[in-house]
Order: C-alpha cells, then structure tokens, then sequence
C-alpha cells in the first residue's frame, strides 16, 4: 500500500498524519504518477481547515496533502494521450500534469 500525507478530519495541523492507503488505479484521462517530491501550499492548509469554493463539494476524507508533485508516470488510465509509463512529469495533481522535457 503506498503511503500518503493526509488530513483525517478538518482542523488544524493535530489533524495531519501518515497513512497507507490503496493503490489508485487511473480513470479516463488520468495518469498513475510515482511521486519521487510533493509541495504543501496555502490552498492545502485552507482544504484541511475546511474551506471550499462556494459550490464546491466537501473534500472526501482522509484527503491527501501535495497540491503540486514531480515523479514518473507508472501506469495511464483510458483515452489518455501524450503520456507513457516511465515518463518525468510534474504539475498540480487536481489538475493538470505537465511533462518534464529536459
């Protein structure tokens, strides 16, 4: 089980730990990254404080902390294009994943 950083309920930092959680399998468009470094930003803090877009759903818990992250693509889910096992690639995992090319 791979090991994640994340925040089991809303609060402050007593909130955050470690925890093994099951191997994501990519959907549609989604790429299955080995993430080798992380970075916890402000809207990680204000997630785990509870806080959302108006509109937007609660975050389903526990949520993982890294709102940006670098590894290689291990495996890519349906329809994915442009992307391949093996590849560097960093960017913001909600989003979008950019691919290293240097």
């Amino acid at each position: 089980m791979p090991k994640a950083y994340v925040f089991t309920r809303y609060g402050g930092p007593e909130v955050e730990a470690f925890a093994d959680l099951p191997m994501p399998r990519p959907g549609p468009g989604e790429l299955l990254v080995a993430v080798r470094a992380a970075g916890v930003d402000p809207v990680d803090w204000k997630l785990r404080d509870g806080y959302t877009r108006p509109g937007s759903a609660p975050v389903a818990l526990p949520a993982v902390l890294g709102s940006e992250a670098s590894g290689t693509v291990v495996a890519t889910g349906p329809d994915t294009d442009g992307f391949a096992p093996g590849q560097a690639v960093f960017g913001c995992p909600l989003t979008i994943v950019i691919e290293v090319t240097a």
